[in-house]
């Protein structure tokens, strides 16, 4: 049961949400994105079976489960940043409680992704490979970039991440390239090139789509598109220098699906819902 209480005389909703992949980087950044605020509070978290952290007393009193249970009440608000099969078995059991789900996972296959748009039948869930409201707003842009450019320019995307970032190309690349080949009504795979290989004839083909992938550092992420033209390039960049900036677009995520209807949500919805983006 949702309540409403009142803070510098306004009405909010208060969101309950059990958080899974509550030990890993982004998790621990939520916790503390969520302990900042009056409306949101954590109330059950869950981490990877066997892993060092079941068990762990995290602040506020929570301790780490390896299974997903939700309340008998049914008012949480699943957050996923896990791995995609821990996902998709805690979709079945938000789908069966009827409680709403967030997911931030990478590394989903298609067969998942269908899955996740099936359970969107049943439950609110919204899905987004970077909840930063910055690069949400980027992907606008990008958009209105392409509108004007994408049929005649040349298009290469560079996503640059820490060395310990295993998928490849980024979930946050992967869906710039899909939003530029998305405006001009192109299939991805159709456009997509993944590097260059020097054994490789490297001619470019019309309406390819380069994307790099770089991995080195610990630097937290950058990722240019480039638009380049004959006498002229246009370069756009999204610097990330703090995951924090992640989680204060979940915690906008979880407001935002909190009473929603069934339904598959991007953050191109929440970003009509934040107040000051529209």
């Amino acid at each position: 049961m949702n309540f409403v209480y009142k803070t510098e005389n306004r009405c909010q909703v208060h969101c309950k949400a059990i958080l899974s992949g509550a030990c890993g980087r982004m998790g621990t950044k939520i916790l503390a994105a969520a302990a900042q605020t009056d409306d949101i509070r954590i109330v059950a978290a869950i981490g990877r079976s066997g892993s060092d952290c079941i068990g762990k007393e995290l602040a506020g009193g929570i301790v780490v489960q390896d299974a997903l249970v939700p309340s008998l009440a049914g008012d949480e608000i699943l957050i996923e940043f896990s791995t995609p099969q821990a996902t998709m078995d805690h979709l079945k059991i938000a789908v069966a409680s009827r409680i709403p789900v967030l997911i931030g996972t990478t590394g989903l296959s298609a067969a998942q992704t269908a899955l996740i748009s099936q359970a969107a039948q049943s439950i609110p869930v919204l899905v987004s490979h970077n909840y930063g409201i910055g690069m949400n707003a980027f992907w606008e842009i990008l958009k209105v970039a392409t509108r004007y450019l994408g049929h005649d320019y040349d298009i290469e995307v560079i996503e640059f991440h820490a060395n310990n970032k295993p998928d490849v190309p980024s979930g946050t690349g992967g869906t710039i390239a899909r939003i530029i080949a998305e405006e001009r009504g192109d299939a991805l795979e159709d456009v997509i090139r993944y590097g260059r290989d020097k054994n490789t004839a490297n001619t470019r083909k019309p309406k390819e789509i380069g994307m790099h992938s770089l991995r080195a550092g610990s630097y937290r992420s950058d990722h240019t598109v480039i638009f380049a033209g004959n006498g002229e390039r246009l370069e756009f960049t999204h610097r990330e220098e703090d995951s924090s900036i992640i989680a204060r677009g979940v915690l906008w995520g979880l407001r935002f699906l909190n009473g929603r209807a069934p339904g598959l949500y991007s953050m191109g919805d929440v970003l009509k819902y934040v107040p000051g983006t529209n």
